[in-house]
């Protein structure tokens, strides 16, 4: 009886099973695949949660909203658990910035370095400007991915709920929040983190510094900026018909008063003064004068701002090749 010989298969012979990755890439996936990993499965949770939250709200303002004067309804929102799950996104969507930074940008390079496995790869036959554009360009991937998700899911939240809210888009938790925005600071802090870990070299240090960034550039810099490029469009009433109503969906930016030769005074001038109209009639003041962005401005302040910003990021990205590729290891 003769015995049956098995022909071993291509995986039994000793061949790898195909990947979808190979070489630099699949090196730098399995050397970070756990933060990678982790950003891809916490971005997915937090839009199944803000679709859930979204869909929950719009039924309850669907429903809610009858026999109700708007004024009142809005501040019957207020004090809903719907209004605060909204809120709660978007903190969550203030800090995805600052989260990539920290915990993907600043480990990314400095990890290599500080542990001598820069100085292990650039012996196998790879330069530094590849393992720095492979590294990068996957963290840049899965950013992109959690990013885009996240923003377009609590995008399409924020429209069905800021007409019940009274938050003013021109803000930071709106502003930034929604469109381009959260996309184009995580990119940029991707950058600086990056950059922070090759100048320093060390991840603590790196992720400190980025952090410390974050807050520096949103409490002391960024409100300040944030409509420096913009031009608002302006309304004026006659002094006797008093301040012109902000339209609806528009952001105040500004109040004044105007005199009869086109030169603008404080809001509150008079105000002050025990006859007012007497000091309007002494200084020739004829108007009010309200400077205001209307909602439509909105996308177009959003795409300016992210275009900047994006550009920021392959300035730092630049510099930091710049810098990697002339300094010792």
């Amino acid at each position: 009886m003769s015995a049956t010989v098995e022909t071993p298969s291509k995986n039994e012979a000793g061949k790898q099973p195909p990947r979808i990755m190979r070489g630099m890439a699949w090196l730098v996936w399995r050397q970070h695949r756990t933060a990678f990993l982790a950003c891809l499965a916490l971005a997915a949770a937090a839009c199944l949660n803000m679709l859930w939250e979204r869909a929950s709200t719009m039924d309850y303002l669907a429903g809610g909203r009858a026999g109700m004067p708007d004024g009142d309804f809005r501040m019957a929102f207020q004090g809903t658990s719907y209004a605060s799950a909204f809120q709660d996104g978007a903190w969550v969507m203030s800090m995805l910035p600052v989260a990539v930074g920290v915990f993907l940008g600043a480990p990314l390079i400095a990890g290599d370095l500080e542990r001598g496995t820069l100085k292990l790869v650039t012996t196998q036959s790879m330069t530094r400007r590849r393992w720095l554009g492979t590294k990068t360009g996957m963290a840049v991937l899965v950013t992109l991915v959690c990013s885009v998700a996240l923003s377009a899911v609590f995008t399409w939240w924020w429209d069905g709920v800021h007409a019940v809210t009274f938050s003013d888009w021109t803000g930071s938790s709106d502003f930034d929040t929604t469109g381009p925005m959260p996309v184009a600071w995580s990119l940029l802090y991707l950058a600086v983190g990056i950059a922070f870990g090759v100048f320093v070299r060390r991840v603590l240090p790196a992720m400190m510094l980025t952090l410390g960034l974050f807050f520096a550039m949103g409490m002391v810099v960024w409100d300040k900026i944030r409509l420096l490029p913009f031009t608002p469009r302006v309304i004026t009433n006659p002094v006797e018909q008093g301040q012109p109503p902000v339209p609806e969906g528009g952001a105040r930016f500004d109040n004044w008063t105007v005199d009869a030769h086109g030169g603008l005074h404080g809001f509150g001038a008079c105000a002050n003064e025990r006859t007012p109209a007497a000091c309007r009639a002494n200084k020739g003041i004829v108007a009010e004068r309200l400077e205001y962005f209307g909602h439509d401005q909105m996308g177009a302040m959003q795409w300016t701002w992210a275009a900047i910003l994006l550009a920021a990021a392959l300035a730092v990205a630049g510099l930091t090749l710049w810098w990697v590729r002339r300094r010792p290891l």
